[in-house]
């Protein structure tokens, strides 16, 4: 997918010889996201996105960058508050993050710049309170189109921001109100509560890209897996929540051929078994240290949150603390490990 699949879904065009002249200079951000701001007028996008709209061509990631400044320096301040690191260092660090839009919630969207070719750099996302952190395998505009794709039938494809003002504003306006009362809910179950925070990020296609994960994951070597894991990789496609990495459940088929029985692919980690006994069922790190269940016990639903030191030299189990316990009491604050 690229920029001409977005330009004609919002019924957009973009000439020819305009593609031909920006094809001819190396690239300073991904080629086909500067070809869709410079085609399309400012607004939102399925009433969840909002590109960043940069005077183009782009000369520089420091000139691309320069407004976001104020925004990083929050989220930064947010996270160190809570004693969190960053998932990735933000741009002029090597491959760190670049801001390119916001969604509509007030979160941030942004690429990982790991790979030196911008082509292949993808997407992250993360709501407005910066304790989720979504990892997707897309480009930038590979996540348009599926937020387009994807949206409620009643959503637009894209207003101007006066229309979404007096439009769909409202509906959103609703729902995080609505999210904000459940999450105020002091019997609120923990479960419920991590889903919740995931929802929160409200750009459409996600949740349905990550119930594909988990039915690849279903079909696969794990056999049964605690019923609160499944309800939560059921709307997270793998990221961070809390400073908590969560692999994703399963490797995109569609992208990269699976790792044989389940086993682990140590360049790009998903659920696995970490040894061969499969006694450690590892879903992902916490500061470090592998992170998962001990398998002994015969129900999944009595698996209970594992870390191992980063030099193999202890583990140590939370007997107290199931997955979606261990998330909550990150998301509250807590980020005890015992």
């Amino acid at each position: 997918m690229n920029h001409l699949d977005v330009i004609r879904l919002l019924g957009l065009d973009v000439s020819l010889p305009f593609q031909e002249s920006i094809s001819e200079k190396q690239s300073t951000i991904p080629e086909d996201f500067e070809l869709l701001v410079r085609a399309m007028p400012k607004g939102v996008i399925a009433g969840s996105l909002v590109l960043s709209h940069p005077r183009v061509p782009v000369n520089s990631l420091e000139e691309f960058t320069e407004d976001s400044a104020p925004r990083i320096a929050s989220m930064k301040a947010s996270l160190e508050n809570r004693d969190q690191e960053l998932p990735l260092p933000f741009f002029p660090s090597p491959g760190g993050l670049v801001p390119w839009g916001r969604t509509t919630r007030d979160g941030v969207l942004l690429w990982d710049t790991t790979d030196p070719n911008t082509a292949n750099w993808t997407t992250v996302v993360t709501e407005s309170d910066f304790q989720v952190w979504l990892d997707l395998p897309f480009s930038a505009t590979e996540f348009i189109v599926r937020a387009i794709l994807e949206r409620p039938e009643e959503v637009p494809a894209f207003e101007t921001h006066e229309e979404y003002e007096s439009g769909t504003f409202w509906n959103v306006y609703e729902d995080i109100r609505e999210t904000a009362k459940k999450l105020a809910n002091k019997k609120i179950e923990a479960i419920e509560e991590v889903v919740a925070n995931v929802q929160s990020v409200g750009v459409p296609g996600i949740g349905k890209y990550a119930e594909g994960l988990l039915n690849q994951a279903l079909s696969g070597p794990f056999g049964a897996l605690p019923d609160d894991y499944l309800a939560v990789m059921k709307e997270f496609p793998g990221g961070v929540i809390a400073g908590v990495r969560v692999f994703p459940v399963a490797r995109d088929g569609s992208r990269a051929a699976d790792c044989a029985d389940g086993v682990a692919d140590p360049a790009a980690p998903v659920l696995r078994w970490l040894d061969q006994d499969r006694m450690f069922l590892q879903w992902g790190e916490v500061e470090g240290r592998a992170a998962g269940w001990l398998t002994g016990k015969n129900s999944p639903q009595d698996w209970r949150v594992t870390y191992i030191e980063p030099d193999g030299s202890a583990l140590t189990c939370l007997e107290d603390q199931t997955f979606a316990t261990f998330l909550r009491r990150r998301l509250r604050g807590n980020n005890s490990l015992f």
